[in-house]
């Protein structure tokens, strides 16, 4: 079963995430250190929890090095350092520890920065990386909040940097030969395509409120979100807060909403277009200390197909998440372990498709070919990267959709123009986030 605690582990706690300790020996990392300094991408890395699984991707390309490793936790930051600096000498000579994000900002040496923090902060520094001419990697979700999604599209039109998200299922080779599959047509007529995670409904513990530990710049780690007492549930579990992040719905959810669009493209269904409507009901144990909820289900209707996301304890397809087209003569399945086209039978029991499957183990290599192109075009100056904040923020967006949805309890229409919900004043309120002093709602 592949889950983000299973990603995290078999990638060493992000650090030695891909297996690159093996993949490069001591002699080809020293090798490394002869390329041009003029082929030199020199990254940085903002929030060293996911972000260092980015960097370990980025870092397997010899022309990449790590200029600064930035988190507000000390203690993490120099035991990631130590690791990288171990596993990746001739990248990591002259990276700098620092935990301000602004000093790498500062930093003329560094082209592009990778925002790995939790989602509360990503808009606003996105905003100053870009003004600061860095190239970005964003972790997904893109942002917290409907208006930061589009804030963030905003910035980039206006500063044209070479910007990509973390929705690397993208680049992965399951889902590019799922999306050639699509392409043939052989599912015949598409009418649902379900996304779905397998969530536990235990509830998470409650822990109380207590002093911030040495060494961890609370108050730089809550940033524009409202002032609360430290709390480590709350701080290692910040995905299930609403002033941080949008639980499972904009976790996993915008991997597999992103990569859903990705089939309806090659299927020539919907060019990222906004639903009808989206309507979200969900469970949350009432003893956990989350906010978010344990399990959820979300209906995006379009004229003629539906999009639906399942987030409970059964496993479907005999998987425990993924992404299924469902068409008149067959689905075809797909997650990082690989794809599989299911037939329809007919009434006589016979096939309406040839049964195909590409099969894993589990692939990582979608991650480093990710972060690749990131950095390819950084060095060509290209903006056309695999997934441009666009579409990032598109997948994003829909996520929130449905999380209003569920906290307003109706159904939701986005008007993407108006850049409001239609007719609906209590989804409206859920737009754009009230910064905490003295930060500020980033302006273009």
């Amino acid at each position: 079963m592949t889950t983000r605690r299973s990603f995290l582990k078999t990638s060493g706690a992000c650090a030695a995430a891909l297996g690159l300790s093996s993949a490069l020996s001591p002699k080809v990392m020293a090798a490394m250190a002869q390329s041009a300094p003029a082929d030199r991408v020199n990254i940085a890395v903002i929030g060293v929890g996911m972000g260092c699984a980015d960097l370990a991707g980025m870092l397997h390309q010899p022309w990449a090095h790590c200029a600064a490793m930035c988190d507000v936790n000390s203690e993490r930051l120099e035991s990631q350092a130590a690791d990288f600096r171990k596993r990746f000498p001739a990248q990591t000579e002259k990276m700098q520890l620092v935990k301000d994000y602004r000093r790498v900002l500062d930093n003329k040496d560094v082209d592009g920065v990778i925002i790995a923090t939790p989602d509360h902060w990503h808009a606003y520094i996105f905003a100053e990386a870009l003004k600061a001419g860095k190239a970005v990697y964003v972790e997904k979700p893109v942002a917290n909040s409907i208006a930061e999604c589009n804030l963030m599209v905003d910035l980039q039109q206006k500063y044209r940097r070479v910007v990509t998200t973390g929705l690397w299922q993208t680049s992965q080779r399951y889902f590019r030969g799922a999306n050639e599959v699509l392409q043939t047509g052989v599912l015949g007529d598409v009418y649902k395509v379900q996304i779905f995670l397998s969530q536990t409904t235990a509830p998470r513990q409650a822990v109380p409120d207590e002093a911030a530990p040495e060494g961890f710049d609370y108050d730089t780690w809550l940033g524009p979100a409202p002032r609360r007492p430290y709390n480590s549930g709350r701080v290692r579990g910040w995905r299930g807060f609403w002033d941080y992040g949008g639980g499972q719905q904009t976790d996993w959810g915008v991997h597999w909403i992103d990569s859903a669009f990705d089939g309806l493209e090659a299927l020539k269904l919907n060019f990222r277009t906004y639903p009808k409507a989206v309507f979200s009901t969900a469970h949350k144990h009432p003893d956990s200390f989350n906010e978010t909820p344990s399990l959820q289900t979300s209906i995006f209707r379009y004229d003629n197909f539906h999009i639906e996301w399942a987030q409970q304890p059964a496993w479907l397809y005999g998987r425990n998440q993924g992404v299924a087209w469902i068409g008149s003569r067959g689905t075809l399945v797909c997650n990082r372990d690989g794809y599989e086209l299911i037939p329809q039978l007919s009434r006589e029991g016979k096939p309406e498709a040839q049964a195909r499957t590409m099969t894993g183990p589990f692939e990582d290599r979608g991650l480093i070919d990710h972060t690749a192109n990131w950095g390819e075009c950084i060095r060509s100056g290209s903006i056309a990267t695999n997934s441009t904040v666009e579409k990032g923020a598109f997948a994003t967006i829909l996520a929130h959709m449905a999380n209003i949805s569920f906290r307003t309890g109706t159904a939701v229409a986005y008007d993407p123009a108006a850049r409001k919900f239609v007719n609906n004043t209590a989804a409206d309120a859920f737009l754009k986030p009230t910064y905490r002093s003295p930060r500020q709602f980033p302006q273009l």
